[in-house]
């Protein structure tokens, strides 16, 4: 392991945003704990809420932080829709986003604003994930190619960034009008838009997320969902400048549209989860 950057008096603000709908009662919680022990600790953490049988607020209430602000919208809206909001309720130029299911390392934060600092062009970054479940026990890995040009080759096959560990520039996203609902896959999306305006791309080597699977995600419930709308983004961006193997990445996600959803949701553990890390600079699924 690499030596993560430490904290220090004069850290720049970085505003936290996450759409929670439908907590999970001990996840939720630990999601936003490990949010606040954060080795950085200048943040502004801005949870965005459509209300669920579930209310997030009495699960953190006992959390008496200054830096956590918790907005429950009266009806229910959509992830875009609290995305937006959170990024204009934001005042930092860093955006970190997460999941509501998510464990965060406790360096994440500091270590991506580091590779901001060493790269003034970097617009999106990304990293590793480690693959847990719903008892935090761990299950393997998903890496994702590590360099721009691998990643900006990559989005025309799948998402090579995972939105549950990002962290981008502010001013770029909003440029772009920020989260669309054109797709369910809003962040695979807004990572398309971005390159094609010319923002650079990484992902950093190491698993700075723990990132969980289990029973009540979305990524169990809505995956043949999330399949479909990839299929119809990426037509709609790449049109025309698909090379073969995008062809045939997009012919047998077709084919999988048709499969049960047990097995589809098996077959993505397998093509995407690795037992250990990969060092190549070419991963992904």
């Amino acid at each position: 392991m690499s030596e993560h950057p430490c904290s220090s008096p004069q850290q720049p603000l970085v505003s936290v945003v996450m759409g929670v709908w439908n907590p999970h009662p001990k996840h939720f919680p630990e999601v936003v704990e490990s949010i606040l022990a954060q080795t950085y600790q200048n943040l502004q953490i801005i949870l965005i809420e459509d209300p669920s049988e579930r209310d997030g607020r009495e699960m953190v209430g006992h959390l008496k932080d200054d830096r956590l602000t918790h907005i429950r919208n009266e009806q229910r809206t959509s992830l875009p829709d609290q995305l937006n909001k959170g990024l204009g309720l934001a005042t930092a130029d860093l955006i970190a986003r997460g999941d509501a299911d998510d464990i965060w390392e406790p360096h994440r934060v500091a270590t991506q604003v580091q590779c901001f600092d060493n790269d003034p062009d970097l617009v999106v970054l990304g990293s590793t994930l480690n693959i847990i479940d719903d008892n935090g026990t761990h299950l393997g890995y998903r890496d994702y190619p590590r360099k721009h040009e691998d990643i900006v080759r990559a989005l025309r096959r799948y998402c090579p960034i995972a939105q549950p560990v990002v962290m981008f520039r502010r001013e770029a996203v909003m440029k772009l009008g920020g989260y669309h609902k054109d797709f369910y896959v809003e962040d695979y999306d807004l990572w398309c838009r971005l390159a094609k305006a010319g923002a650079k791309f990484e992902n950093y080597p190491e698993p700075l997320v723990r990132y969980r699977v289990h029973p009540e995600g979305m990524k169990s419930t809505k995956l043949k969902k999330q399949l479909g709308e990839t299929i119809r983004m990426k037509e709609a961006h790449f049109r025309g400048q698909m090379v073969a193997a995008d062809h045939m990445r997009l012919l047998a996600e077709r084919a999988l549209m048709w499969m049960p959803s047990k097995f589809v949701l098996w077959l993505f553990g397998q093509m995407t989860f690795s037992k250990h890390l990969p060092s190549s600079n070419q991963a992904g699924p």
